[in-house]
């Protein structure tokens, strides 16, 4: 499975591409300092693959990059990043 992320910062989204197909994508706003991510979705016949991870990734790296703290609003983003060491 072939798989890569697109940004668009204008848009404030990251679009999951499979295959050479989107598969999924997160929304997100930035105010006050932070990266809030507000939405993950992935396509259902792409679900179990971890591939919300890989869109949480980008966001977060992103983030970094620029100096931002993120927050999750997305309750799957907040899962995740509860969750993480």
């Amino acid at each position: 499975m072939d798989r890569s992320v697109e940004h668009d910062g204008k848009g404030c989204r990251f679009t999951l591409i499979v295959d050479g197909q989107a598969g999924g994508y997160l929304t997100y706003e930035i105010y006050d300092g932070c990266l809030d991510i507000q939405h993950t979705v992935v396509d259902r016949a792409l679900r179990g693959n971890k591939l919300g991870e890989v869109l949480i990734d980008a966001a977060v790296d992103y983030a970094g990059a620029e100096g931002l703290r993120v927050k999750p609003t997305c309750g799957y983003a907040r899962r995740l990043l509860e969750d993480a060491p």
